[in-house]
C-alpha cells in the first residue's frame, strides 16, 4: 500500500516567479500573493526571461501570462520550463477561445486562471497547483522505487536460478556418466553373447533398440549438463581459451564434411565459400568447432527437402564514400544460412536466450533443449566477437564477425 502523499506545508516560504508583461498587473499580483504569505522571487515580461530566471533562481511555481510580447508565448514558455525543469506552471490570461485553451491543455499545465484573479481563487490555484505536483513526484518516486525492488527481486530469481542449475548439473553428470558407463558394460556383454543367436529375433531386435534408445538420450542428458556448465563457466569467466591459427579455407570444408551423409539423405543442398588467401584466424579451434557445428547442425534440422544450405567465410568488409568495398583486415566473418520458414521478428529477440523456443515450431520435430543458441552467443562473445540473426524472404542468416587474432582482445 501506498503512503499518503505529504501535504503542502504552508509554514513552508514557498517562492514564487511571475510573468507578466503589464506592469501594473504584475505589481498588483505581488501584492496579493506577499498578503498570502508567499514569497515573489522575481517579475519578468518575456517568455525567454521566464525560462532563464526559472533556470537560475528554480521557484517553486510560475505563474505565467500566456500573451507575452516576444517570439513565443508564455505556453512555449511553460513547455520547456517544465520538460527543462520539472517546475510547475499555473496559466494567466483573459483569453477563454477554443484554440488557446486547447493549446493550453496539450502542455503540463497545473492550473489556469483568468484575469483579473481574486486572492482568494489564487490562493487556491497555488495550493492545488503545488499539492498536486508534490504527489506526483512521490508517486513517480515511488514508482521508481517498486521499479527498483522488482528489478531486485528479478536479478536475485535469477541468480538463484543460475546457482540451482550448477548444483544440477553438478549433480547429474556423475549419475548420467555412469549411466552412461553402464550402457557401454552392457552392450559390451551382450554382444559376448552374441544377440544374433538368440532363438528370438525380434528379442534381440527390441534390446539392440532400447540400447541405442537409452545411450542416446543419456548422451543428451550429459550434453545439456555439459552446456548448462560451460555457460556458467563463460558467464563466471572462467572458461580458458586454447588459441592457435586456424587455415579457415581448408579446416572449414573440413568440419562441414561430417554433416554431408545427412544433408543427402534429407535431399538438402550444400554450398561452401571460402574467401581467397584468408589470413589465419587466431582462436580456439574447439569453441569454434562447437560454434559452427551447432549452427550448422539448426540448418540441416530447419531447411525442408530440396532447401539450400550456404557457409561462408570471408575478411570482413565495410562500404567506402566512393561504393568501393575496402577489407577490414582486423576482422572475419561467418555465415551460416538456410533456405526455409522465416523465424518471426518478435522471436529474433529471444531466440539466443536458455531454453527458448520458437512457440510455433513443432518440438517433437526438431527436438532440442533450448540452450544451444544460447551457448553459441556466449562462446561467440567469449571469443570477442559478436552473432546476429536476420530472417526474411524465405532465408536463416546467422551472422558471426570473429577478430582475426582473438589473442590481443582477451588480453586487454
Amino acid at each position: 500500500m501506498l503512503n499518503p502523499a505529504p501535504n503542502v506545508d504552508t509554514s513552508t516560504e514557498i517562492q514564487l516567479l511571475i510573468v507578466e508583461d503589464e506592469p501594473s498587473r504584475a505589481i498588483a499580483l505581488q501584492e496579493t500573493l506577499e498578503s498570502l504569505g508567499y514569497i515573489v522571487l522575481d517579475i519578468v515580461d518575456s517568455a525567454i526571461a521566464a525560462i532563464e530566471t526559472a533556470a537560475a533562481r528554480r521557484p517553486n511555481l510560475v505563474l505565467m501570462d500566456i500573451e507575452l510580447r516576444g517570439e513565443i508565448d508564455g505556453i512555449q514558455a511553460a513547455e520547456q520550463i517544465w520538460n527543462q525543469l520539472h517546475i510547475p506552471v499555473i496559466y494567466l490570461s483573459e483569453q477563454t477561445d477554443k484554440s488557446t485553451l486547447e493549446r493550453a491543455a496539450l502542455t503540463v499545465s497545473f492550473g489556469y486562471l483568468l484575469k483579473p484573479v481574486t486572492a482568494p481563487e489564487l490562493y487556491v490555484a497555488v495550493q492545488t497547483a503545488l499539492s498536486r505536483y508534490h504527489r506526483e513526484q512521490f508517486l513517480a518516486l515511488e514508482h521508481t522505487r517498486q521499479l527498483d525492488i522488482q528489478r531486485a527481486e528479478v536479478q536475485q530469481m535469477q541468480q538463484l536460478k543460475e546457482n540451482f542449475l550448477a548444483m544440477t548439473s553438478h549433480e547429474l553428470r556423475t549419475p548420467l556418466s555412469n549411466i552412461k558407463l553402464a550402457i557401454r558394460l552392457l552392450e559390451t556383454v551382450l554382444a559376448r553373447q552374441d544377440l544374433s543367436s538368440l532363438q528370438d529375433q525380434t528379442t534381440a531386435q527390441a534390446l539392440d533398440r532400447y540400447l541405442t534408445i537409452l545411450s542416446d538420450q543419456c548422451d543428451q542428458g550429459l550434453n545439456t549438463v555439459n552446456d548448462l556448465l560451460d555457460i556458467r563457466s563463460i558467464d563466471a569467466d572462467e572458461f580458458p581459451l586454447e588459441l592457435m591459427p586456424i587455415q579457415l579455407e581448408y579446416w572449414l570444408p573440413h568440419l562441414i564434411e561430417v554433416f554431408q551423409a545427412q544433408i543427402q539423405v534429407q535431399l538438402q543442398s550444400l554450398q561452401i565459400t571460402v574467401f581467397p588467401n584468408l589470413p589465419a584466424l587466431v582462436s580456439d579451434l574447439s569453441v569454434l568447432t562447437r560454434i559452427i557445428s551447432e549452427l550448422v547442425s539448426r540448418a540441416c534440422s530447419y531447411t525442408p527437402p530440396g532447401g539450400q544450405i550456404k557457409v561462408t567465410a570471408q575478411p570482413l568488409t565495410v562500404s567506402q564514400p566512393s561504393a568501393i568495398q575496402a577489407v577490414n583486415s582486423e576482422w572475419i566473418q561467418l555465415q551460416i544460412s538456410n533456405s526455409g520458414d522465416d523465424i518471426p521478428p518478435n522471436e529474433q529477440a529471444h531466440i539466443f536466450e536458455p531454453f527458448y523456443r520458437i512457440p510455433q515450431n513443432d518440438q517433437w520435430k526438431y527436438g532440442g533443449t533450448g540452450l544451444g543458441l544460447a551457448l553459441v552467443k556466449r562462446l561467440v562473445e567469449h571469443l570477442m566477437g559478436t552473432i546476429e540473426v536476420t530472417s526474411e524472404s524465405g532465408w536463416t542468416i546467422f551472422t558471426l564477425r570473429l577478430p582475426l587474432n582473438a589473442s590481443s582482445d582477451v588480453n586487454q
